[in-house]
């Protein structure tokens, strides 16, 4: 099971590579998989610290649709950080013939402070899906802060 994670997570890659997008290869994203059940969800804990950046004071979050077969429904990555939630969904998935956009979702934004967010990323049907999440604590001029995640559930 946690071999086909791992090889899935290598096709989303290379997927990602092939769309022609400049991915770079930074500790703020996370690439991801979900499986074919409708109620598949992938679930993180985002840390946000002060450093050189300053004080955090909020959470940023997008995330890319990279499945280019269709089914799966639409995907979205939730931040909570209680009691607030935020929502950020890509509207198109790639596919095979690069019809769709090569851009992840608008962003959605939770603050909060330093501290942890939780972000659980989902989709509305059955279907294998494939993304990419990027994720940055940000201070209030908008600097990077520090951030680090930890991976609870891998579905």
């Amino acid at each position: 099971m946690k071999i086909t994670a791992l090889r899935n997570k290598w096709i989303v890659m290379l997927m990602i590579a092939g769309l022609g997008l400049s991915v770079k290869a930074v500790a703020h994203d996370q690439i991801g998989t979900l499986g074919v059940e409708g109620n598949a969800t992938d679930y993180y804990l985002v840390t946000c610290s002060s450093d050189a950046g300053g004080v955090t004071d909020y959470l940023e979050v997008q995330i890319y649709d990279a499945t280019v077969e269709q089914g799966g429904g639409k995907m979205s990555a939730v931040i909570l950080r209680e009691p607030v939630a935020s929502t950020a969904s890509d509207p198109y998935r790639a596919d095979e013939f690069q019809n769709h956009d090569k851009n992840p979702g608008p962003p959605a934004f939770v603050g909060g402070g330093d501290g942890v967010y939780k972000v659980m990323v989902h989709k509305l049907k059955d279907g294998p899906k494939n993304y990419l999440l990027s994720y940055h604590c940000k201070s209030s001029v908008g600097l990077h802060t520090g951030t680090s995640i930890l991976i609870l559930q891998d579905q």
